[in-house]
């Protein structure tokens, strides 16, 4: 039975019972740490702007996870529309629909011939299990009250394990959906590279364009042996009502190396960490990103550069633009410890404002306890540049597509840093539609 004090939160009608089924069927290690998140999300208070320096610029006061209960699934216009969206951008990667409670794995024969296993998150637990507390081992069971809530209530997810030196042929595209209002859905991505392994990913958050009030707690967690190589790719492109919390961290060992690229497009509220812990010697991270928001949209972004190890190298770029009403938070930290010498770390956060009304905050922070080392962050927001602007338009340029262009250009200089062409061309053709006035918050979806 489920133990423990009421939630700090109204959450315990809408998931109590829930997790008691989830912890009634885990076995060992799992059962022990779901009821472990559960007693601790029962004591911990939510997040508060008034509080919480993380959430100082993002209040989510009107989230109510009382009214919401888990997601049952989704319909198979919306699988349809996925697959289409999957051949768009890599139509030769295995795919994966984390849809809970069911997990749908398509096209992976390939991946198992070399000995990649696909798997929902529930199923590795039971025939991985050694594995799966391995990767889970990189996130605390009550780091915050959302990966609290997400340890307990995770069902279905992905898991993915790539064995000793086997490069996977071909990417793995792990789509994770939700339908119907006031559904909550607890997206999972767990994976592990073994050494000298390698893997392409692409998780992709979305669900069916419209005003249905959702909320999303979601995980990826990385974990990649010494000189493992991952090119990551993170689409998020909720529907208008969807609230959005998200954890994507990524453990690197010895010279292990992660170019990864994030795309932000939906969602009524997003909080997204993107974290990743430098743990070996010579690990190196590229991380890159486009954000466009619209209408009253809240889009918030948390980076993470954990240098633990000497020699290491990170980057991050993260370039936004946001109209309407729209508002950005960054804030960024580069984190060096005193081991972490000759470290080289930089974060640049670049912003576009496209109207009066919207906002762009940008905090990015250095803490470093090494003494040797090159470390350096940039910051900058405004508007369109008076002078480019009269510089296209002497040139028979419309003051519009002036504009447009002008926008392409500052958003292309990141997405070429995609590290899928495929990919890459998705989003900018999604880019290219809110460039054009309509909103990418979810996806178009045809009933059969």
């Amino acid at each position: 039975m489920i133990t423990g004090s009421p939630p700090a939160t109204p959450a315990a009608p809408a998931f109590a019972l829930a997790v008691e089924e989830r912890i009634a069927t885990a076995h060992g290690s799992l059962r022990d740490r779901r009821q472990a998140a559960w007693d601790a999300f029962s004591t911990m208070p939510m997040p508060s702007s008034q509080r919480d320096e993380d959430w100082r610029r993002t209040d989510i006061a009107k989230l109510q996870l009382s009214g919401f209960r888990p997601s049952d699934g989704i319909d198979e216009p919306l699988v349809n529309a996925i697959r289409q969206r999957r051949d768009q951008g890599a139509a030769d990667a295995a795919l994966m629909i984390d849809a809970a409670p069911v997990t749908r794995i398509e096209q992976s024969d390939e991946l198992a011939a070399a000995g990649v296993v696909l798997s929902s998150l529930d199923e590795a637990a039971r025939l991985h299990p050694e594995l799966v507390e391995r990767a889970l081992s990189a996130v605390g069971v009550a780091e915050s009250p959302f990966v609290a809530l997400w340890n307990a209530m995770w069902s279905g997810g992905a898991f993915i394990y790539v064995p000793r030196s086997v490069h996977a042929a071909v990417p793995v595209w792990v789509a994770h959906s939700a339908a119907g209002h006031r559904g909550a859905a607890f997206p999972a991505t767990v994976v592990l590279l073994e050494d000298n392994s390698s893997l392409t990913l692409v998780d992709d958050y979305l669900s069916a364009a419209g005003l249905n009030e959702m909320f999303s707690d979601a995980l990826t967690i990385v974990v990649a042996g010494r000189d493992a190589r991952l090119d990551h790719c993170v689409l998020q492109q909720w529907g208008e009502g969807v609230w959005h919390v998200a954890l994507h961290r990524t453990v690197l060992a010895q010279n292990a190396r992660l170019r990864m690229f994030g795309a932000t497009l939906g969602s009524r509220l997003q909080k997204a960490y993107w974290e990743v812990m430098l743990d070996g010697p010579g690990a190196e991270a590229n991380i890159s990103g486009v954000v466009f928001g619209d209408g009253a949209q809240h889009l918030d972004h948390q980076s993470l550069q954990a240098h633990r190890a000497p020699q290491t190298t990170s980057r991050l770029k993260l370039k936004v633009a946001v109209r309407d009403h729209a508002r950005s938070v960054y804030s960024g930290l580069i984190d060096v410890e005193r081991i972490a010498q000759q470290t080289d770390a930089y974060v640049q956060n670049r912003n576009l404002l496209l109207s009066h009304g919207a906002t762009a905050d940008s905090v990015p922070r250095l803490e470093i306890r090494a003494n040797d080392v090159r470390c350096g962050h940039g910051a900058t927001a405004g508007h369109i540049d008076d002078d480019h602007r009269f510089y296209l338009m002497a040139r028979g340029v419309t003051a519009e597509d002036a504009d447009r262009l002008i926008v392409h250009g500052f958003l292309d200089d990141a997405l070429a840093d995609c590290p899928h062409p495929g990919v890459a061309a998705l989003i900018g053709d999604l880019l290219e539609k809110e460039l054009e006035g309509n909103a990418q918050a979810g996806i178009a979806v045809v009933d059969a």
